[in-house]
């Protein structure tokens, strides 16, 4: 009997580990990173959820059912959503040197329903100033845990930048690099190298 309860014991705590493993919501995600005449500025996020998590977020912000996100629902929705993720960076992961960069704020938040899925548009506030000389970043948007799976197209990532700052940039994967050694194999990464024109 007591030889049962162990191995039953030890069966529902390896399912109940692996539950934590494998993603509960999947979100496809666009990102743009910005610079202003100082360095970079921000990660700028598009963010497509999937049906059955928009499903239960919609019902739940959508207060009027009118399936459109007023502003106050907006508030909402950045409330649920983004708050619960900001001491994770809100998944933006910017290494610089042998540290990830610390994300200041969210600004520009919109969110909006669109084929009957949740659509979240933000940027993720960051500083990193430009010199004479080459400044290295790799952006990263994904949730290490992979509770939620945070699949970025990094093969159409784009960079906006003023003429006083000159960027060069491509994607790639994560090989190698030792801060990002917890996400997942398969993430790929955006490979800034930026310097001022001054």
């Amino acid at each position: 009997m007591k030889k049962s309860f162990i191995v039953v014991a030890v069966l529902c705590l390896a399912w109940v580990t692996s539950g934590f493993c494998h993603p509960h919501v999947f979100v496809n995600a666009e990102v743009k990173a910005l610079f202003d005449k100082e360095g970079l500025a921000a990660i700028r996020n598009h963010w497509v959820y999937d049906e059955l998590y928009s499903a239960a977020m919609i019902a739940s912000g959508d207060v009027n059912g009118d399936g459109v996100i007023s502003e106050r629902e907006s508030a909402w929705f950045k409330d649920a959503v983004l708050t619960p993720i900001e001491k994770h960076n809100y998944f933006n992961y910017i290494q610089q040197g042998t540290v990830f960069l610390k994300a200041e704020k969210i600004s520009n938040f919109k969110a909006t329903v669109q084929n009957s899925r949740l659509v979240l548009d933000f940027d993720v506030v960051f500083k990193s100033a430009a010199s004479a000389d080459y400044t290295m970043l790799v952006a990263v948007v994904s949730d290490p845990s992979n509770y939620i799976q945070v699949t970025t197209n990094m093969e159409i990532a784009d960079v906006e930048a003023p003429d006083e700052i000159d960027v060069e940039y491509f994607d790639d994967g994560l090989d190698g690099l030792t801060l990002f050694r917890a996400f997942q194999p398969n993430v790929k990464g955006l490979y800034l190298r930026f310097r001022s024109k001054k």
